[in-house]
């Protein structure tokens, strides 16, 4: 089977460059996750063509280069082919569909293989309206989409612009008429389905996919008291009730430490200036980002299940939280699955002293109690969120 994977994946070579221009975070969750799709796919045995459109934000207001042309640590290790776009705001998306449009021509002209299909990454428009495109030229493609978020959550941040609203609903108007031209799906969450109209097409429902060949669980690692995080510095988060949580905390050996970007940053800044032991480090890597985790004792998700859109959603730093070995304190949304109350550190109520006493509580988890935890989770990871098991999955129901 030939299969075109259309997505915003970049590569880890190209991870500083991105990071030094980019003025607001990097969707280092999102790129994890490709990655992750894209290893298992090619270990599958099928004709795979990866065409990237990758996601760096807007010129001028969240990324530094008018145009993309590729990026200047040369050329793809993993046979990615990134397209070249304008990145105006306003602009950019109608210049990546262009782009996109001339790979998925030159991708049905050449698949010489009976079965094809297009696997787009996320209800991205210039992804369907590529993948739309292609079914046109050949009407035996199968378009499957992988759903990690839904467009009307994506930009939870306060700051908004009203403009960019406006064109926020014109686009979510497009993106509903070209879903209905996808043949099957990946979602996050049950509740997708019916948001997305899926109705009798077929899907899978996968939370997330976990690196289980890396997972390092230190057994013998020091008790430091060190909590963590890290993802985007929004209210919405739950970034700013973590560090007020965490000031409740009279522990003095206790430290938090937290990276990334986003409208909470002058606020973290400040914060760690008034209290020696908050510790920023700013936007760095996905590496950088996964050493902070792994050596932290307790890693903390405080997005709370307060809103429509947590039906919707599972946080995909929660899979890689777990992955540490370390205790995860997260809340239960209404997205995920009810086998994670055995896997999370689950504060009793919205409160900030409850966010607080379970920090405190996963602190103090006795050791034999966290090696069970840790063994469960890990075994249900391998079955079912391994990159080869979601790979596995998306492929069966294509071929279906």
């Amino acid at each position: 089977m030939n299969i075109l994977f259309l997505c915003g994946y970049f590569e880890p070579k190209y991870q500083d460059e991105i990071s030094r221009k980019t003025k607001t975070w990097v969707e280092n969750a999102a790129n994890t996750f490709q990655q992750r799709v894209i290893w298992g796919l090619k270990n599958k045995k099928n004709n795979l063509k990866v065409v990237s459109a990758p996601f760096i934000g807007p010129w001028p207001t969240a990324y530094k280069d008018r145009v993309f042309k590729g990026f200047e640590a040369g050329e793809s290790d993993e046979n990615i082919e990134y397209i070249f776009f304008d990145n105006t705001w306003g602009y950019r998306n109608i210049s990546r569909t262009i782009a996109l449009k001339k790979c998925v021509k030159k991708f049905v002209e050449n698949s010489k293989e009976e079965k094809k299909a297009i696997i787009v990454y996320c209800p991205h428009t210039p992804f369907l309206e590529a993948a739309v495109f292609g079914k046109k030229m050949d009407s035996s493609i199968h378009i499957h989409m992988i759903v990690p978020d839904l467009p009307q959550y994506m930009n939870l941040s306060k700051k908004a612009h009203p403009i960019y609203d406006f064109f926020k609903k014109i686009d979510i108007y497009k993106m509903e008429k070209l879903i209905k031209e996808v043949d099957s799906f990946t979602l996050l969450t049950n509740y997708m389905a019916e948001k997305l109209k899926v109705q009798n097409r077929p899907y899978i429902v996968v939370e997330g996919i976990a690196d289980t060949k890396s997972f390092n669980y230190n057994r013998s690692k020091k008790n430091e008291k060190k909590v963590a995080y890290a993802g985007k510095l929004v209210e919405a988060f739950g970034a700013k009730r973590l560090v007020e949580a965490f000031e409740q905390i009279e522990d003095s050996e206790a430290s938090l430490h937290i990276c990334g970007g986003g409208e909470l940053k002058e606020y973290i800044k400040e914060m760690s200036r008034r209290d020696t032991r908050i510790h920023y480090y700013g936007m760095v890597s996905a590496e950088e980002a996964n050493k902070i985790l792994s050596e932290a004792d307790v890693v903390v998700n405080p997005r709370q299940n307060d809103d429509e859109y947590t039906k919707y959603s599972f946080p995909s730093k929660n899979i890689e939280y777990l992955m540490t070995g370390n205790a995860v304190v997260a809340y239960m949304l209404d997205g995920i699955p009810e086998i994670y109350r055995n896997f999370f550190v689950i504060p009793e109520s919205d409160s900030i002293e409850d966010l607080a006493l379970a920090i405190e509580k996963a602190l103090n988890l006795k050791k034999d109690d966290d090696e069970k935890r840790i063994e469960k989770m890990f075994d249900y990871m391998q079955k079912t969120k391994s990159q080869s098991a979601v790979a596995e999955s998306i492929i069966n129901l294509i071929k279906q």
